[in-house]
């Protein structure tokens, strides 16, 4: 057990307090720092009387396609609370999105997803555009952002993606004809490359950093049907057979959240009230995505953490309430 407060480890047993089911909460006492906590201390459970097992269940029916007042309807509990429970689970993003071990060859996918957020606006002026990036052979789950469709939230799904993407040895980054994804990478993954005798032919220019592809699919409906690599590659690096650029397995994904996401639901008046809302629900679905859901085109019972080499067995919603993170686990 490591304190919350001073991760001091002189940490010994200082009773245990019960809730009203009769659940017993055991608590602590750091010796470094004389703070005292309990086992909920820095989890989504902290400071809820609710039982573990309820709020479980509330986002196994959330994260299955349950709006959010069916689910209070049938745990008999308001949907304000399966709100904030839900947003305390997202909260806990970061300390569940380490990045990709170092030394992968990964394929990252970009595309994004619409739907309605408050009045039915057109989409130019709706907060519904989800931008999502995937890692293809693991089915990683790796950003979901939501907003407006301006270049701020290319900006930032970008920025994240590459954040995760980055101690990777080779990455092939491969999206649909939105060109935004290259611009803001391109400020971010560029090298300024000089001339020698092996780079003589790219003479003094900027190219993408050794071991980066990136190239975009353009559909019949954005032009003539192609695929185009966008800026020069770095001259060590090799480039893929164009039958392999595509962002298939986004839209797949896209597809199984339309199913399993109330807000993304089509043909239903279920859409998001606000996009705080949106991207919380969100959150929560890449979440069980990424740890608790294993993904039926890998192995049995392999989900997208443990192909990765993240870790070694599913984690169920249970381990994502009473963690203080992907660290709590592995230490």
């Amino acid at each position: 057990m490591q304190c919350p407060h001073c991760q001091s480890r002189q940490v010994v047993k200082n009773g245990k307090h019960h809730h009203q089911d009769g659940s017993a909460i055991q608590n602590y006492l750091c010796r470094g720092c004389r703070k005292r906590f309990s086992e909920r201390t820095g989890t989504p459970m902290c400071r809820l009387r609710t039982p573990s097992s309820m709020v479980s269940l509330a986002m196994k029916m959330r994260t299955e396609g349950m709006g959010i007042r069916a689910s209070g309807r049938v745990l008999e509990k308001s949907h304000v609370s399966i709100m904030r429970w839900e947003q305390r689970l997202a909260d806990q993003e970061k300390q569940w999105s380490p990045p990709v071990p170092e030394g992968r060859v990964i394929t990252v996918e970009g595309d994004e997803v619409y739907t309605r957020v408050g009045e039915n606006l057109p989409p130019q002026e709706s907060e519904g555009w989800t931008v999502i990036f995937l890692e293809r052979d693991s089915r990683y789950w790796s950003v979901a952002k939501a907003g407006l469709k301006t270049i701020e939230l290319f900006a930032q799904a970008t920025q994240l993606a590459w954040q995760w993407a980055a101690p990777s040895a080779f990455i092939r980054w491969f999206t649909d004809g939105e060109r935004r994804y290259a611009q803001q990478l391109w400020k971010l993954a560029s090298i300024y490359l000089k001339s020698s005798e092996v780079t003589r032919e790219y003479g003094h220019c900027k190219v993408w950093r050794e071991g980066l592809e990136v190239a975009i699919k353009i559909k019949g409906s954005q032009g003539n049907r192609r695929v185009e690599w966008v800026k020069p590659e770095h001259p060590y690096t090799s480039i893929s057979p164009a039958c392999e650029v595509h962002a298939n397995h986004t839209e797949a994904n896209n597809s199984a959240l339309r199913r399993r996401c109330s807000a993304y639901r089509r043909r239903q008046n279920l859409y998001a009230k606000t996009v705080e809302g949106l991207q919380r629900a969100v959150t929560v679905q890449r979440l069980v995505h990424n740890w608790v859901r294993p993904h039926w085109s890998l192995d049995k019972n392999m989900t997208p953490t443990m192909l990765l080499g993240l870790y070694h067995r599913p984690i169920s919603i249970l381990e994502f309430l009473s963690s203080r993170g992907f660290e709590s686990l592995t230490n």
